[in-house]
């Protein structure tokens, strides 16, 4: 046993360490300069992807002008890939965290910066700004405060001079705090460093938009097929396994400007639609794929890829054919449009 001398010595010193720590810990989270409590450090977000969203998946980078005629959601996938994970952590200066949002834009995050990027047919300028002309891996841009406050940055660049209905030619990418956060960044710069790479990688040289309505024969994109293609390379696919499914010439389909083909004859009907974002309810199974047959022998959606809302819906109205004849034509055409 400690002299009670020792003991009260003891007990004065632990006193003392408490105090210490106490005080370390309360300058800690005070801000410099100031009475004001300093925020905890903000993390990445725990529970990812966000409702709603999508993780990233593997998909073929367009070349050319076809970045503008891609699906929603396709393009959220596109221009998350199109640069790389290293890429995005070392511009936003930490680990990312990736997905396609609810609205099919590429988002990523850090634990203080928030990133956005999707394509517009028409983007909206942002109101009371002035944003300044540049010029990002050869395309024409603007660059300027985003947000009320100025806390970010928006860049808009043109991919392309197109102008149909069915395109979205700009691109518009936003780099901004998180809730909370009140770390300073150079969100101009940022944005600039993003714009470069995605930019380039989404136009590589390639072919041009084609007209509205304009059709022409495709084989198939091996391994892909219409899965994240560009419109028109759909609309082109569909209708070639279309023609060779019916044994008719090409030019008596119809391609659609969304991915889709249609044949009308005698008042009979056979058309294959593909959708971006469809049902997510298959309970029956059609050429190895999950599928949902309606039973009435006009009408079968098939699942294109697991993780992905993508679907073909393969229609055919025609008294005179035999009720499985919409399943033998779904067998003829999914895999090749799979890229099998």
């Amino acid at each position: 046993m400690y002299p009670p001398k020792d003991h009260t010595v003891l007990i004065a010193l632990s006193v003392l360490a408490v105090v210490i720590v106490l005080g370390g810990a309360a300058a800690w989270f005070l801000e410099p300069g100031s009475a004001e409590p300093r925020a905890a450090p903000l993390e990445l977000p725990a529970q990812w992807p966000t409702p709603g969203g999508e993780p990233l998946r593997p998909v073929p980078m367009p070349t050319g002008e076809m970045a503008a005629a891609l699906p929603s959601g396709t393009s959220g996938q596109v221009l998350c890939a199109a640069v790389p994970e290293q890429t995005w952590a070392s511009v936003l200066g930490g680990p990312v965290r990736q997905e396609v949002d609810k609205n099919g834009q590429c988002h990523v995050v850090t634990a203080t910066v928030d990133a956005s990027a999707t394509l517009w047919a028409d983007p909206v300028p942002m109101r009371g700004t002035a944003p300044e002309p540049v010029t990002v891996s050869g395309r024409q841009a603007t660059v300027g405060p985003f947000g009320l406050n100025g806390y970010g940055e928006i860049l808009t660049a043109r991919l392309s001079d197109a102008t149909e209905k069915w395109t979205r030619s700009s691109l518009q990418l936003i780099v901004n705090r998180v809730p909370g956060a009140r770390d300073e960044h150079d969100f101009r710069s940022m944005a600039l460093s993003l714009a470069g790479p995605m930019i380039g990688a989404i136009t590589t040289p390639g072919p041009a938009l084609p007209r509205t309505g304009e059709s022409r024969e495709m084989t198939p994109v091996p391994g892909s097929g219409i899965v994240d293609a560009p419109y028109p390379f759909i609309s082109w696919q569909l209708c070639t396994q279309l023609a060779k499914a019916l044994g008719a010439p090409l030019d008596q389909l119809k391609p659609g400007p969304f991915g889709s083909c249609a044949r009308e004859n005698d008042g009979t009907a056979v058309s294959l639609t593909y959708h971006s974002e469809g049902e997510d309810y298959f309970p029956d199974r059609v050429a190895g794929r999950p599928a949902h047959d309606n039973a009435s022998g006009s009408n079968v959606v098939v699942q294109l890829l697991d993780d992905s809302r993508q679907t073909l819906e393969i229609s055919w109205i025609d008294a005179t054919q035999p009720r499985d004849a919409l399943r033998d034509l779904a067998e003829k055409v999914v895999p090749p449009l799979l890229g099998r």
